[in-house]
């Protein structure tokens, strides 16, 4: 029986932000400008931590984008196979990095032969009997179904805009695919037959994090933040840190299906970061769980960011990262290598989660992913303007200064949340 999951249409924070098409990337065009605008390959935007590090990346994830524009009759093809990992999606977002429509793993419809490995339990190991097809075109009403996605806001009958597909946890850590290859793209004009759009080759430069399509991407996050940039964790401060709900982000595209607790932090030799609450479970799949197994969210996080564009990430724990106690409550310690605790250890329940840079403040994210029907504790079930402590209960993260001393010779104890 499936996991009955809240499919949510907002979030306040994601991947990355690019207000406009790479100048250097060629992408599906009308037929007047095709010669002009030839597609080269397919999905040449990738990031990841250890590759292209903008904009609050998950270190168990990788993003792979793909611009397109499509025009009246038009429409791009995707022809995929559902990977082994937590969780995929295909989200369509504009030119503007605002979300347009979105299909997560179990909401995509399998092809005829085929079934969803993430909505139905019989449905084998074959990667050849996991096939899916989806199609994004413009005129589609958004939420439509049927394996379509919306290119336009308003069923625009032509556009431009970007197709993210997300992969977070795959079973093997070294395929950030999952073990299949890449959605197979390409354009099909109304009365015509499809014209394929190559795949752009992993080690290749239009896919490297030095090629011209990573380069654009760092400076249209740089170009098109807001005055500020991100903008802060509701009333907290770097000196009196405490988890919110962010303020408004520009120039970052949202994950649909993600929310999000942040809290800023500022170094200071010799102090740490204490992290504890309630963790939620989650269907371990590394271990051999389904994501069909009653769990109360699908993915959960908490990174380590630099609060300076392009935001990288330093430093991230997933929940199958995590050590938790005999009562699943975790402890997390974000500290330099020197001033690390000897006690900050998995074997004492300890998660450690390295700074990162010390001459920025950060900020840290707290993920929450596809709540189930059933769990109230989720960061999606925080209202606009309400305290997520007063919703989120146990299950809300407290984070308090400490120093490395006092952790060292009392445990987590000694360092309570003000």
């Amino acid at each position: 029986m499936r996991a009955s999951w809240r499919t949510l249409k907002a979030s306040a924070l994601a991947l990355v932000g690019i207000l406009a098409v790479p100048a250097g990337v060629a992408v599906p065009a009308p037929a007047e400008d095709a010669a002009a605008q030839e597609v080269r390959c397919a999905w040449p935007g990738v990031v990841r931590p250890s590759r292209l590090n903008i904009a609050f990346p998950e270190t168990n994830a990788t993003y792979w984008m793909m611009p397109y524009r499509v025009g009246e009759g038009e429409r791009l093809v995707v022809d995929g196979t559902y990977p082994s990992a937590r969780f995929t999606s295909l989200t369509v977002y504009d030119a503007k990095g605002s979300p347009i429509d979105s299909l997560a793993d179990y909401e995509i419809a399998p092809s005829r032969g085929s079934k969803n490995p993430f909505a139905v339990p019989d449905a084998g190991t074959n990667p050849d009997q996991h096939r899916y097809r989806v199609t994004v075109q413009p005129g589609a009403a958004v939420g439509a179904g049927d394996n379509t996605l919306a290119a336009t806001k308003d069923s625009a009958a032509s556009g431009l805009g970007w197709l993210v597909l997300r992969i977070y946890v795959p079973a093997e850590a070294s395929d950030p695919t999952g073990g299949v290859p890449l959605p197979a793209l390409s354009r099909q004009r109304e009365g015509s037959n499809p014209s394929a759009i190559p795949t752009c080759s992993r080690a290749g430069a239009a896919q490297g994090p030095d090629g011209p399509v990573a380069e654009e991407l760092r400076e249209l996050v740089k170009d098109n933040a807001p005055p500020g940039g991100f903008e802060g964790c509701g009333e907290s401060t770097v000196e009196a840190p405490g988890f919110a709900i962010p303020n408004k982000v520009g120039g970052l595209f949202p994950n649909p299906y993600n929310k999000y607790l942040c809290s800023p932090l500022a170094h200071e030799s010799g102090r740490i970061a204490v992290i504890r609450g309630q963790a939620p479970t989650f269907p371990n799949t590394g271990e051999g769980q389904s994501v069909l197994d009653k769990t109360q969210l699908r993915y959960w996080s908490i990174c380590q960011n630099q609060w300076q564009l392009p935001y990288p990430a330093s430093s991230c724990a997933a929940d199958f990262q995590t050590a938790l106690d005999k009562d699943r409550r975790y402890t997390y310690v974000v500290s330099t290598k020197q001033d690390r605790p000897a006690n900050a250890t998995e074997d004492n329940g300890v998660t450690w989660i390295d700074w990162g840079p010390t001459n920025v403040n950060s900020v840290l994210l707290f993920r929450n992913m596809l709540p189930a029907r059933d769990f109230a504790h989720a960061v999606q079930d925080v209202p606009s303007g309400q305290d997520p402590a007063t919703v989120m209960d146990a299950y809300y993260p407290t984070v308090t200064y400490c120093t490395k001393t006092a952790f060292a010779e009392g445990g987590p104890d000694a360092c309570p949340a003000s």
